[in-house]
């Protein structure tokens, strides 16, 4: 699948989603349900509505990304194996603008640690790059907006303990839900 076909990636992860059995037995944390979907994306105007409630232009990526796809239709389902507690239910892709309050925890702890966040992206590569912001996407992973426009990390932030899980938005989505992609250049 080619790099920023986000058609193609919506196709092929509904199709996985389709066929995902939830394991009650030897899985903690969240999973995705059977059949879940990508919602519809947002039309430009929403999108602009969306940067200006940031503060700050998406990277090109992100932009088209949410043109076709925009968080689940299902939340995820979070299972005790041991049977202590009953499931919980809770979105974890993150669906704008509907999640602007809940995601807001999740930015404010990747500007407290955003030193650690601008070290990571140095380690892997991304030079002399100012983060303007951030944007969770899933869990607690947030797109690093920069102020290069063609790039587009994305981190795992759990307090300050933060590393690159994408290079780019495309790459982490394909990895996150195990699709082939093209990776092309890195950064």
């Amino acid at each position: 699948m080619k790099r920023n076909d986000w058609h193609a990636f919506k196709k092929r992860s509904e199709s996985l989603f389709r066929e995902v059995k939830v394991d009650y037995k030897n899985t903690w944390g969240f999973q995705e349900q059977p059949n879940t979907c990508w919602n519809k994306g947002l039309p430009l105007p929403e999108i602009q509505q969306l940067q200006k409630h940031f503060g700050f232009t998406f990277p090109d990526d992100y932009c088209k990304m949410l043109q076709v796809l925009n968080g689940f239709d299902t939340p995820a389902i979070s299972v005790d194996p041991e049977g202590v507690r009953e499931p919980v239910y809770r979105r974890r892709c993150y669906r704008y603008p509907d999640d602007l309050e809940s995601t807001t925890r999740l930015i404010q702890e990747a500007n407290e640690f955003k030193q650690y966040a601008e070290e990571a992206l140095r380690d892997s590569g991304f030079q002399d790059d100012e983060i303007e912001g951030f944007v969770p996407l899933y869990g607690h992973r947030v797109l690093a907006v920069l102020k290069d426009k063609n790039k587009s990390p994305v981190l795992s932030i759990w307090g300050n303990d933060i590393i690159v899980y994408g290079n780019n938005l495309f790459e982490y989505w394909c990895n996150e839900f195990h699709i082939p992609h093209e990776t092309g250049n890195r950064i």
